[in-house]
Formats: structure tokens, C-alpha cells, sequence
């Protein structure tokens, strides 16, 4: 039965730690090795698309996340830029963030050349994407981004 993965530990003493001694990346610095290293979510071929994560009122925190796209009738990660992975940290209740956006939830998540961290995550308004076009693809938007489920 597919089910959905959750880092076992406690998120606040994890980012005090990247911070305390500096922790560049988690493996590669690729995305989808963050919840790798933490979890026993798998290799990326294994994940299946389950719930959206703002349909998910009572998400745990540490829940692994990331955007899907369809590939030949399949919902599967890509493993290409502009989507990505990480793991759900809280709902925000829309507080704003710096960018003037409402955040809707925040994640930890790393990529290349950016260390692993928290960030907030928005629904990109229309106005917000035709000014700032490099913004807009699945790994910035926050109703882009699904529970990752395995068997």
C-alpha cells in the first residue's frame, strides 16, 4: 500500500545544527537527495504523486514533498530544473513573505550552490509571475507541490 514518509526527527534541532556547522549540502546538493539522506523515501523512480500538500490540512511536519509531472500517462519527478523535492516544515497562514506574496507553507529543501534550509512557499499570482518569469515553474509554487508516497 503506498504510503507517505516522514523524517523522524526533530526539524528545529536539524536546522540548528546545518547552522552551527555550516553544512553546505546534504550529498550531491541536489534536491531530492535532502529527503533522501533523512528518510527511507528511496530513489526518485520509486515516488508516486499523492495528495496535494494545501489539501492536506494535517500534514506532519517532516512529511517528504515534491512537484510531478506527467510523463506518458504517469505522474513521476523529473529530476529536471524548475521542479524539485524537500520536506514540509508547517502551513504559514499566509503571513507575508519578503517577496510580498502570502506564504502558504514552509519547507526545508537544498539544491546546487543553495545550502539545505527553510523557505516559504506561495501561490505566484498572475501579476507576481508576469513580472518575475523565472519564478514561475513548479518548484516555486506552492500549489505545485504533492505529498511523495511509496510502496
Amino acid at each position: 500500500m503506498p504510503h507517505p514518509v516522514v523524517y523522524s526527527g526533530n526539524l528545529d534541532a536539524l536546522l540548528k545544527k546545518w547552522k552551527d556547522e555550516g553544512t553546505q549540502a546534504l550529498a550531491t546538493g541536489q534536491c531530492a537527495r535532502l529527503p533522501q539522506e533523512l528518510t527511507n523515501v528511496g530513489h526518485t523512480s520509486g515516488w508516486a504523486r499523492g495528495p496535494r500538500v494545501l489539501d492536506v490540512r494535517d500534514l506532519l511536519p517532516g512529511t517528504v514533498i515534491a512537484n510531478f509531472k506527467l510523463v506518458g500517462g504517469t505522474w513521476r519527478f523529473p529530476n529536471q530544473e524548475g521542479w524539485h523535492a524537500g520536506l514540509f516544515r508547517r502551513f504559514e497562514g499566509r503571513r507575508i513573505m519578503s517577496n510580498g506574496l502570502p506564504c502558504e507553507f514552509s519547507m526545508i529543501d537544498q539544491w546546487v550552490n543553495k545550502k539545505p534550509g527553510e523557505r516559504g512557499m506561495a501561490i505566484l499570482t498572475e501579476a507576481f509571475k508576469k513580472q518575475n518569469t523565472r519564478f514561475d515553474k513548479p518548484s516555486n509554487r506552492a500549489d505545485e507541490f504533492y505529498v511523495v508516497l511509496v510502496q
